[in-house]
């Protein structure tokens, strides 16, 4: 009988959670489609928050970082970045324990962005606070976000994330590898690759009425540029349990691209790793990433385009501003007497755009 009873307010609980759980009702842009954009890494070395500083006004402003991808951003109905530090206030601090000033969310929702990821391994680096700061300063933004939560009440009542047009509806789920043994909090709750776990969510996310469902994961070896035996595995596990797409982030490089196939045969995009979106690490395959976008058909329930763009980060002088400068590698291409770079960042650009085509070379360029 026990037992039973224990079944039974088992079923109860998580019906409540069904019941409590936010919808995030919006209209796309093309009522047919549904659109997203994906970056990797927003990492806060020193540097960039040195550069992001005016003495004059002593504020920070990061939107010049950003200018040049914002059409590209705008033109999608959500963009989703992996905030890979945390909004934790003074004193700022970049690499291991990265704490970046307010202003960098305020230029990530200039840009476009409205989707923030906090599922990966610095989510902890100012501990408790650190965490609970970051996720304030995001909400007072009204930017949405997912991976990390003041507790468990929290994450019950948006999570996983339900993006719902005219009745379609996407399940957005994160989790992440570890925190660099950081140990969350109580009552702090990270989403952490717990097969368990995630198959609940996976549940949960069905019985809210998903049509879709994306995985965003931070995982892999940092560096390295294929997918390791780990990422293969848990990927296809996520396929085989109903994940629909998987975008990931962590090693601070573009990792290899790939099609899996779940039992019911359906094919599952796998982009291993985005890169940086931006950073101060400078080694060729580390200086950018690619910007991801994902056209979904709502008729068919099923992704109608996928394709990416090398974004190249430039540290250097732009219209008279020093500053880190993403630059999609085909405008450069397209246009280089627009950016001026000297022969140096000219040719690591060119190098870095071709070796991300060689490693992608089984997908699509866009626009």
């Amino acid at each position: 009988m026990k037992k039973y009873l224990l079944l039974l307010v088992s079923i109860l609980l998580f019906c409540s959670f069904l019941i409590d759980n936010e919808v995030i009702h919006f209209d796309a842009k093309k009522n047919d489609t549904i659109s997203l954009v994906f970056v990797g890494d927003i990492m806060g070395h020193s540097p960039q928050f040195n550069a992001a500083y005016n003495p004059k006004t002593n504020t920070y402003n990061y939107d010049i970082c950003f200018s040049n991808l914002k059409s590209y951003i705008q033109d999608a109905d959500f963009a989703i970045a992996n905030l890979e530090v945390t909004i934790s206030g003074k004193p700022y601090s970049g690499y291991p324990n990265f704490s970046s000033p307010d202003a960098l969310l305020d230029a990530l929702k200039n840009s476009g962005f409205n989707i923030l990821l906090t599922g990966n391994n610095h989510v902890l680096d100012r501990g408790k606070f650190g965490l609970e700061r970051t996720i304030h300063q995001i909400e007072k933004r009204k930017l949405l976000h997912l991976g990390s939560y003041i507790d468990k009440n929290q994450r019950d009542s948006i999570y996983p994330l339900i993006l719902e047009n005219n009745g379609f509806k996407i399940a957005v789920l994160n989790c992440t590898y570890g925190t660099n043994s950081i140990v969350a909090t109580k009552p702090n709750k990270v989403n952490y690759i717990d097969t368990t776990e995630i198959k609940a969510d996976i549940q949960k996310a069905n019985a809210l009425g998903a049509n879709f469902r994306i995985m965003t994961i931070h995982w892999g070896n940092e560096n390295e540029l294929h997918a390791n035996k780990f990422q293969n595995k848990i990927a296809q596990f996520l396929v085989n349990n109903g994940i629909n797409l998987i975008v990931s982030a962590h090693p601070h490089v573009v990792q290899n691209f790939e099609t899996l196939y779940s039992n019911d045969s359906t094919s599952v995009p796998v982009l291993y790793s985005l890169g940086n979106c931006i950073s101060n690490q400078r080694e060729l395959d580390t200086k950018g990433g690619i910007m991801v976008r994902v056209d979904i058909n709502v008729a068919s329930k099923r992704i109608s385009n996928i394709s990416y763009l090398p974004v190249y980060v430039y540290r250097g002088v732009l219209n008279g501003v020093y500053q880190y400068h993403l630059i999609p590698t085909i405008n450069f291409i397209l246009n280089p007497s627009k950016y001026s770079l000297n022969t140096n960042d000219s040719l690591a650009l060119l190098n870095f755009d071709k070796n991300i085509k060689r490693r992608l070379h089984n997908t699509h360029l866009y626009p």
